[in-house]
């Protein structure tokens, strides 16, 4: 609040009512005896009085300098007792150094001498005019108008001589330089030092710094000087601040020295941008310039503020540091400090032992940091509920005092939670989190060993970004992802929460653990699978990845192709061709004799299901099996099914392989074609056959040209059988052979 503390000690200028009547009363005592030496008696003395003054002046000077002057338009002595009155009187008192004049003026004075009592019976006025110059000698009176004059006004004032007590039951009234006020009641104890006003004590401050204060009572006394106000209250539209108790500790040349509240100390700022804060006690010092210089709550904080974005805050203990022209600097929260701050269907809040927040220029804030332990900053956002901690947090703000950036570290730990879905728990050793001007997360980066767990996905790397926006993660530094049974390598990788998706960049290799599959095939045994290419996306609700420059293997088995689009959970795939490059894939062939050879397949497209154990291959395909090579439109490779045979077994096996399309089949010796070629792996026979006027041929180097209905090849020793209708097939002989009818 920027009241200016100077004020302080303004407030109670009333109480001087009361000591300048003790002093008056003393300068009532030494006119007394000018009562006998006067001569302005009147002719007619009234009953009762013994002797009367009309015109009465009377002065006491010292040094040639005249120090208090008393006029009255007449002075009564009564007979009865040593009783004297003042009519019509004032008392002009003069500062020794000639700088000062202060005057009492009043209708009636009563001086008792036996009893000791000065009583004003009437409405006293007083001015008192400091720093004021005047001339020692001279009668002038303290100018009205004077910057620096105090004016005060009051009734029914007694003091005491023998008790050195002065007091009043009146309302007394003051009017000083930017304040006036008024209170109701007082006591002034000459000997003990202190001052009571009693009720109902109020100034307002018409400065720069306009206020109003009341206060049920207030106290001063002296060793240390001090101003004890009860019920205190700051009215500063639209700030107010109030205690219970207020205590002002004053210097010996009367500047405040500090300020203690307690019991019940309230600061608010009224309107629906205000904020209010409470604590059972609170202390502000002050330098010798009257500047704040520190402050403090204690005993149990607790704040609230209104707005769009309401707030709400608690804390052991508030330290505030000013600077120059006592600006505040710098504030400290201690002791179980949180802050929560409220917007639509969302929430900031801290947790901290400690926080400090820096200030420039009295209102910007700049940076808070944590301090005396791990903090939290548990970020609410409709359902989705995320738990920040570190070590320590340094926040940053930006325009609008709105928080930009936070950094925690070391011991980074977000933990985020929605309900209905599993808990997303990252690990690192630095966080940064950067806030949009809506005060909503507009990423994070994680630094540092990096670690992610959400159910059964979890993820290493050096360095990780999150975007709320769509829930992603994008991955760096050696990221590795583990799905289930899933392990994903890459230079990059991204997690899209939202969208269900992992997308990896650059150098990907993922290896699929499943377990063994009876009736599959290619992917049906409990040997890892493993896909690798320049980049991927996978779909978790789908279950489908989908590769660039991709190579598949499992054992022997290799798929490559430009695209591969891989179901693990149904263990299928589809691998497709580009400008560039075409599609391959490696089987074996197991030979009676038990030796095995590779089976190599070239194609514009591939489709496999385990469940089927078929591979089809379309588009310009080719087959290099046993030497020789097939050229066909589609081939469909069916392989034999696997059991439950353990790892470590090699490749597929095959069953048979069917060709159709514009077939030929080239050897080094021969080459036939035909639309149709089933080749099974247990006889290890190609049979070729052909359609309507076109039949299956075969021609050789040496022996010509062979055609028939159908012509059968045995990769093992080179026969050919020749079949026509329904005639029995004819051997065509091959180079060891003799042609001859089987």
């Amino acid at each position: 609040m920027p009241f200016d503390p100077r004020s302080l000690r303004k407030w109670f200028a009333s109480a001087t009512v009361l000591a300048i009547l003790v002093v008056a009363g003393f300068y009532l005592r030494s006119v007394v005896p000018t009562l006998h030496q006067s001569t302005a008696t009147p002719k007619e003395i009234p009953k009762g009085v013994e002797r009367i003054a009309e015109g009465f002046s009377f002065s006491k000077s010292e040094g040639g300098r005249t120090l208090f002057k008393v006029s009255a338009a007449s002075l009564q002595q009564f007979k009865e007792g040593e009783r004297y009155e003042l009519h019509d009187a004032s008392i002009l008192v003069y500062g020794r150094e000639g700088d000062r004049a202060d005057q009492i003026r009043g209708s009636d004075f009563q001086y008792d001498k036996a009893t000791g009592d000065v009583t004003a019976k009437g409405e006293v006025e007083i001015d008192l005019a400091a720093n004021s110059p005047v001339a020692g000698p001279s009668d002038a009176k303290a100018s009205s108008d004077n910057e620096s004059m105090v004016h005060l006004k009051t009734s029914g004032l007694t003091f005491n001589e023998k008790t050195g007590r002065a007091q009043t039951s009146e309302r007394i009234e003051f009017r000083i330089p930017e304040a006036n006020g008024s209170a109701v009641g007082a006591l002034y104890d000459s000997r003990a030092k202190s001052m009571v006003l009693k009720s109902a004590v109020r100034i307002t401050t018409t400065g720069r710094q306009k206020a109003n204060i009341t206060g049920e009572s207030a106290t001063i006394l002296q060793g240390p000087q001090r101003i004890i106000v009860q019920g205190a209250r700051i009215e500063q539209p639209p700030r107010v601040l109030s205690a219970n108790q207020l205590t002002v500790i004053l210097r010996p040349n009367n500047s405040v020295d500090h300020i203690l509240g307690s019991g019940g100390i309230r600061a608010l700022r009224e309107g629906p941008e205000g904020f209010e804060v409470n604590a059972p006690q609170g202390e502000l010092t002050l330098d010798t310039a009257s500047q704040l210089k520190s402050g403090a709550l204690s005993g149990g904080v607790s704040l609230a503020r209104r707005g769009e974005a309401p707030a709400a805050g608690k804390a052991g203990r508030l330290l505030l540091g000013f600077g120059g022209k006592g600006k505040l600097e710098r504030a400290r929260a201690e002791d179980a400090v949180e802050f929560k701050q409220e917007g639509d269907e969302k929430s900031q809040q801290i947790i901290a032992s400690a926080v400090d927040v820096f200030i420039r220029d009295g209102k910007v804030v700049e940076k808070a940091v944590t301090d005396s332990g791990p903090a939290q900053i548990v970020l609410t956002e409709k359902q989705t509920k995320s738990t920040i901690s570190a070590g320590q947090f340094e926040a940053h703000f930006g325009e609008k005092n709105r928080l930009k950036s936070v950094f925690g570290s070391p011991g980074a730990t977000i933990v985020s939670s929605t309900p209905g879905q599993p808990d997303r728990v990252s690990t690192s050793h630095d966080v940064t989190a950067t806030f949009n001007s809506k005060g909503q997360i507009a990423f994070a980066e994680q630094a540092g060993d990096f670690r992610f767990q959400e159910a059964d996905r979890r993820a290493w790397a050096d360095r990780a970004r999150y975007s709320p926006a769509d829930e992603s993660y994008i991955l760096t530094g050696s990221p590795r992802v583990q799905d289930t049974d899933v392990m994903l390598t890459s230079e990059t990788i991204e997690l899209g929460r939202k969208t269900a998706t992992a997308v990896a960049n650059g150098n990907v290799k993922t290896t699929y653990n499943q377990k063994a599959q009876p009736g599959g095939a290619m992917l049906g045994s409990s040997d890892p699978v493993h896909v690798t290419g320049a980049t991927m996306t996978a779909n978790r609700s789908t279950g489908v990845a989908r590769f660039t420059a991709a190579r598949l293997w499992r054992g022997q088995d290799i798929v490559e192709a430009p695209t591969l689009l891989f179901d693990h959970a149904h263990r299928s795939l589809q691998a497709l061709k580009d400008a560039s490059s075409r599609v391959t894939a490696n089987f074996v062939q197991r030979e009676k004799n038990g030796k095995t050879t590779p089976v190599n397949i070239t194609a514009d497209k591939l489709t496999y299901v385990d469940n089927d154990r078929k591979a089809v291959f379309s588009g310009n395909v080719l087959v290099g099996i046993e030497g020789a090579t097939i050229n066909a439109d589609t081939v469909e490779v069916l392989l034999t099914a696997r059991g439950g045979s353990s790892p470590g077994q090699g490749g597929s096996q095959l069953d048979r392989i069917v060709a159709q399309g514009d077939i030929q089949i080239q050897q080094p010796d021969r080459k036939a074609t035909g639309n149709l070629l089933v080749y099974t792996g247990a006889d290890e026979k190609f049979v070729l056959t052909g359609t309507a006027g076109h039949p299956p041929s075969i021609f050789d180097a040496e022996r010509g040209q062979i055609t028939g209905d159908s012509l059968t090849f045995f990769t093992h020793d080179g026969r050919v059988l020749v079949g026509s209708g329904d005639s029995t097939p004819t051997l065509a002989p091959t180079k060891d052979q003799d042609a001859s009818t089987k």
